[in-house]
């Protein structure tokens, strides 16, 4: 097999010019719904190049995860030590209420042309699998009410997906998949309404428990569900694969009486009363144990309820991510309102080529019966974050590393055998291609703060990102509306740096200092912040009160990187440092001083009707008109809209701008054509952002907002 190079391809001139094309035309290449403007060239949805091939969703950590495939050794900008292109992912959530599409946020990877070539096993290493993260705040339910989101993913090349959701991308392609958010607590409203279903007749709160409805009830986990009452779920058919839509689905008894079997015949506790036992239970509920142990045994990576799809590296994070696919309504143990069952995804590597696989985690996933499943199942991300430090080359010399995923129902997969078949579940082999760069070394090291790369902010100079950074997490820029601006900080502020294991072990400390620029006086950072493994809980780290100093984690139980977070106030020009001791408190070094610019104003806002006065009436075909002042030192972008939305009013025009307005009192003009409104009350409200990056995450930032109201009415 020839595998196609540089040398023998010559690129499409409408894909190396792909971004002078659409500014000459946005609608060059004929994507765009309802454009002005006259299709050149009808290209949409290409996948030649890249593909998103697996969308799913990270329960732990509430993470949408999206799988591409970077498909040949050409076509991305240049190699590996050029600025190459941007692969973009914007997400959105359909809840299935009636809103429709949710903009969830964008997120990107930073992809090069890299040789192909095969791997030591003589397969190809294309496609090269990359993984893109958003972090997402979900609604949710208690348990009695499944919440199954439609996520859409919208992969689009060197071009930042529209917020259209129906808009398609010219190279790239998208992707529907459902996904399951898990459950809150208990509320004790639910506990109400579920007496009340109960018995059949609508409960009330009683009075001395009104103001109290929606606090959560201490439940403790619940037990495995008995085998008796499995067999009432599922019954003792074979498996309908035409009724596994409805409400009840009949389950193998050697599938959901897998645990007892394996608990009988496992090397370490069989015995001859054990199964005599199981033997005599199982016939006392009408199943036959005989049966169900032989039918296991010819049991071998069964894909009927479940299949592991994809597998990548999350480049901006370090991660590997798995996904899978719950394809049935039932066979998972229980109801969401039950203990369920796990979903076991080991995580191996071989990251040198040598044909030697290296065991590195399991991760579990917990599922359970879902009514009413859709018709493509659910879909669910695994996370493992891994320690590349060693593997690491120049950008002379691509990295391109094989991994394998493994997945097992209710049972963890094998740690010492890559090539172990389970039960129910199967494995998938795929490469990514790891960052260059080098190892990181024992010294105080900080990469990112605010979100921002170091090396993409004027560290010595004004404090600010430069031109073009992009967040190093989300890959997604820091200044959405005009990436070539520059972005000052606001509110808590990241500190992060990985750490290498043997700072920890080591039994060394740091402190973050801060100070005002042009002053002497250092401040220890001492507010307590969060660190996570992506499997337990969130736990929160307190730096010593006093002097700040506050012990190394292994970096496997902080995936964040996270060193700390700094509170910040003012519009001041600051400077930020770590510090390094040893166990016995004695200084190792520290790292240089950078600079920070922070800005914590909000920007101003102002708008009035020029044409007869705030809140007056109008008649129906008189343009409202007025001004509006929208300002501020790092202005981002405004926005003119008019309310209520059910009228399905025009908005004003302009309707967004990237440039700030004229000062107080002249302002920009809006005006507003009421000639298509009905008779009502209106309100045109003015939005107004910076473009600070506060709180160090995409989207967040300096906010204002001010609205004027005016009645129409019908010509007299």
């Amino acid at each position: 097999m020839n595998l196609p190079s540089q040398t023998d391809h010559k690129i499409e001139q409408n894909r190396v010019q792909f971004k002078q094309l659409i500014a000459a035309n946005p609608n060059h290449f004929g994507n765009l719904i309802d454009s002005p403007y006259q299709a050149i060239e009808k290209i949409i949805g290409n996948t030649t190049y890249e593909e998103v091939t697996c969308v799913g969703f990270n329960q732990k950590l509430n993470t949408l995860e999206a799988t591409i495939e970077i498909k040949l050794p050409f076509g991305y900008g240049g190699n590996l030590c050029s600025t190459g292109s941007t692969e973009y992912v914007r997400f959105f959530l359909d809840y299935g209420e009636g809103a429709g599409w949710e903009d969830a946020g964008v997120v990107a990877v930073n992809v090069h042309d890299i040789p192909s070539g095969y791997d030591c096993a003589q397969s190809p290493d294309k496609p090269l699998n990359y993984v893109l993260t958003q972090e997402i705040k979900p609604r949710k339910k208690f348990c009695g009410t499944p919440v199954l989101p439609l996520v859409r993913a919208i992969l689009s090349w060197n071009a930042i997906p529209s917020l259209d959701p129906n808009q398609p991308p010219v190279w790239g392609n998208v992707l529907d998949e459902y996904i399951q958010i898990p459950p809150r607590p208990w509320f004790i409203i639910d506990l109400v309404n579920v007496l009340g279903n109960n018995i059949g007749q609508k409960l009330t709160i009683p009075p001395e428990l009104e103001g109290v409805e929606l606090e959560p009830i201490p439940m403790p986990d619940p037990p495995p569900v008995e085998l008796l009452t499995q067999v009432k779920m599922y019954g003792v058919q074979e498996i309908d694969t035409v009724d596994k839509r409805g409400d009840r689905i009949f389950v193998e008894p050697h599938r959901f009486g897998f645990n007892d079997i394996q608990s009988a015949i496992a090397p370490n506790a069989l015995s001859h009363e054990t199964v005599s036992a199981k033997i005599v239970e199982w016939k006392s509920v009408g199943l036959d144990w005989s049966a169900a142990v032989n039918a296991l045994q010819e049991t071998s990576g069964n894909t009927t309820y479940e299949e592991l799809h994809c597998l990548g590296l999350d480049y901006n994070r370090e991660w590997l991510v798995a996904t899978l696919q719950i394809k049935q309504s039932g066979g998972y143990s229980g109801s969401l309102c039950q203990k369920g069952s796990q979903e076991y995804i080991a995580f191996w590597a071989d990251w040198d080529n040598t044909c030697e696989w290296t065991y590195l985690g399991t991760r579990a996933i917990n599922v359970h019966d879902i009514p009413k499943m859709p018709g493509d199942g659910l879909h669910y991300a695994a996370m493992l974050k891994v320690n590349l430090d060693q593997h690491r080359r120049t950008c002379k010399e691509p990295k391109v590393a094989r991994v394998r995923a493994v997945l097992s129902w209710s049972l963890p997969p094998s740690t010492t055998d890559p090539d172990d078949v389970p039960f129910w579940g199967n494995r998938v082999d795929s490469h990514v291609q790891i960052k260059p760069g080098k190892p990181s070394s024992l010294k105080p090291q900080v990469t990112i703060i605010g979100g921002i790369s170091t090396a993409q902010t004027d560290i010595f100079g004004n404090g600010m990102t430069k031109s073009g950074a992009v967040f190093a997490l989300y890959g997604s820029p820091a200044d959405p509306n005009d990436p070539s601006r520059f972005c000052p900080f606001g509110g808590r502020i990241h500190v992060q740096a990985y750490a290498p294991p043997e700072l920890s072990a080591l039994g060394y400390k740091y402190r973050i200092l801060v100070r005002k620029f042009g002053t002497l006086t250092e401040i220890p950072v001492t507010t307590p912040f969060q660190i996570a493994d992506g499997v337990n809980a969130p736990i929160i780290r307190t730096p010593n009160p006093v002097t700040g100093y506050i012990s190394y984690v292994n970096p496997a139980q902080n995936i964040f990187d996270m060193l700390g977070w700094w509170d910040t106030s003012g519009d001041d020009l600051w400077e930020i440092r770590l510090e390094m001791v040893d166990a016995a408190n004695n200084f190792l070094g520290s790292t240089i001083w950078y600079r920070i610019q922070l800005d914590n104003t909000r920007p101003e806002a102002e708008i009035h009707i020029d044409n007869g006065g705030d809140c007056q009436d109008f008649s129906i075909g008189i343009p409202v008109n007025g001004h509006f002042v929208a300002r501020d030192k790092n202005f981002g972008v405004f926005t003119l809209d008019t309310l209520p939305n059910s009228l399905t009013p025009p908005n004003p025009i302009p309707t967004s701008g990237i440039f700030q307005t004229a000062p107080n009192p002249i302002g920009n003009p809006w005006t507003l054509d009421t000639s298509s409104m009905k008779r009502c009350g209106y309100v045109v409200v003015l939005r107004v952002w910076d473009r600070a990056i506060v709180n160090s995450i995409p989207g967040s930032h300096n906010y204002n907002e001010d609205d004027v109201g005016f009645c129409l009415r019908e010509k007299s």
